[in-house]
């Protein structure tokens, strides 16, 4: 039996959570969960980077409390694009930013005018948004922030976790290649990107392979949680989206499949052995990252649950109580189907002020019916999204000499059975969904991985398979769906 702490950070809550692993089995068991989210500051928005840490350091010690002090590893993953830097001392040289920070507004554009679109993709084969590490840390330059004059080290967030565990400072692969700023094809930072946009090189650290054991925990660390001295700190998949994409509950005779990682964001892509960097790619705007054993996740970024969970904190506060996402669900199910159509990845849901009145006002400009209630607010979001999904899977056969046959949902959504069926109507392609718990198990046979226990890719996802329940769904209505998609396309 080996024993394993998964911490999973993400945009909106992080988690603690012991693996074990036994016999080709794998259970979970979630001793701690906290909330994250953004903080406002007059007009900037930032992540409490210092309180994350203290709650991961609260987990490790629960953890502790409830399994001993003894465990074969603990490993971090983060979303993607958000950094920190540190000054010569190895210290924070302010707040770091959150990536729905405005400060990026316009960006894109701007690094254009420095180095040209093509340039950028063809270096990188990464997606434009103004998430983007890359966009971030020019709007940096642009503004001449006197954070960059301190700067020596840029880290990704579970990167800068990692450090804090273990004292050392280097770059997980899946999470450098969320930046724009590494280079797929040489297998390093864009050094020639990196410097025409005015960054220094000397900044970016060191990148190591998903499954690299980093060392033992910092004494500080055992000293405040309890844990053994001699436990290894690894760098696991630290980007959440890729140690996702690990846990695919692949069947052996599945030969060509998308995948689609739910929760906050949804990420619709392939897994390839190389990256596809040309034209196509670029119009499509899709993405190059890095996944597990060397693989690359063919992507695109959707917004996803944010939209559904945004609207459920603006009603939670209109009504004063509570209500769960499986009251969302009904309702949406009772609602009226394709009443009116919405884009999920217009710039205007990015991060507008209210959410619902977002959407009806994007009906409202495009001649549509106006949603009111929960349920008719809701179907709208859970129909465009599974629309979206059916617009991306037609692109990505455009890159796929095979037909595309199933498609996993995998991460929180994978939860939501209406949006799976939804998806599976859309697509006409039948849909496995689960595992919910998608991204701390990847996270955790990576540790597996690196502690000798798992030999390939495809000895995890029999663990995958072998241990949680999937559920499978298989399309209805097609002919409706159809006619309501060609809809859908008219009001982009």
């Amino acid at each position: 039996m080996k024993k394993y702490i998964g911490i999973d950070l993400g945009a909106s809550s992080g988690r603690a959570i012991v693996g074990i692993l036994e016999s080709r089995l794998l259970k979970l068991d979630e001793v701690y969960r906290f909330s994250n989210g953004g903080i406002q500051i007059f007009d900037s928005l930032y992540w409490d980077t210092l309180r994350l840490f203290e709650e991961i350091k609260n987990g490790l010690k629960m953890c502790v409390e409830k399994y001993g002090p003894n465990f074969d590893g603990i490993g971090i993953d983060s979303w993607g694009v958000d950094f920190v830097l540190l000054d010569e001392n190895y210290e924070l040289v302010g707040l770091n930013h959150h990536y729905r920070d405005k400060r990026t507004d316009g960006m894109v554009d701007e690094m254009f005018n420095v180095v040209r679109k093509e340039e950028i993709f063809n270096q990188t084969g990464i997606q434009f948004m103004p998430i983007n590490s890359s966009t971030q840390l020019f709007s940096m330059v642009k503004s001449k922030s006197p954070q960059l004059t301190v700067t020596k080290k840029f880290l990704m967030i579970a990167d800068y976790f990692n450090f804090l565990l273990s004292g050392k400072i280097s770059s997980e692969y899946t999470l450098a290649t969320t930046s724009q700023l590494y280079n797929p094809i040489k297998n390093e930072w864009a050094f020639d990107l990196i410097k025409k946009l005015g960054f220094n090189p000397k900044w970016f650290p060191g990148i190591i392979n998903p499954g690299t054991i980093l060392g033992k925990i910092y004494n500080s660390i055992t000293n405040k949680t309890g844990l053994d001295e001699n436990t290894p700190v690894i760098a696991t998949l630290c980007h959440d989206t890729a140690a996702a994409i690990a846990a695919v509950p692949l069947e052996e005779d599945v030969k060509n499949w998308a995948y689609i990682s739910s929760g906050t964001w949804s990420l619709m892509g392939l897994e390839l052995s190389q990256p596809i960097i040309n034209q196509k790619a670029l119009k499509y705007n899709f993405t190059n990252e890095g996944g597990v054993f060397g693989t690359i996740r063919f992507l695109k970024n959707i917004m996803g649950l944010w939209l559904i969970q945004e609207c459920k904190r603006i009603w939670e506060e209109q009504n004063r109580t509570k209500i769960s996402y499986d009251e969302i669900e009904k309702l949406a199910q009772r609602a009226k189907p394709h009443t009116s159509f919405i884009f999920p990845d217009n710039k205007m849901f990015l991060s507008p002020n209210n959410m619902i009145k977002t959407i009806q006002n994007y009906c409202k400009g495009t001649d549509q019916d106006v949603p009111t209630g929960i349920g008719s607010i809701s179907r709208i979001i859970f129909e465009g999204l599974a629309f979206r999904y059916r617009q991306i899977l037609d692109q990505l056969q455009e890159f796929s000499d095979k037909k595309i046959e199933k498609i996993y949902i995998i991460g929180g959504g994978s939860q939501n059975e209406l949006l799976c069926q939804f998806a599976s109507n859309a697509t006409n392609l039948l849909v496995d969904a689960g595992p919910s718990e998608a991204t701390t198990i990847g996270n955790i046979l990576m540790q597996a991985v690196a502690t000798g226990q798992i030999e390939s890719l495809q000895q995890l996802r029999y663990i995958v398979r072998n241990s949680f329940e999937i559920k499978s769904f298989n399309p209805k209505n097609n002919s409706k769906w159809e006619k309501a998609y060609k809809l859908y396309l008219k009001y982009q």
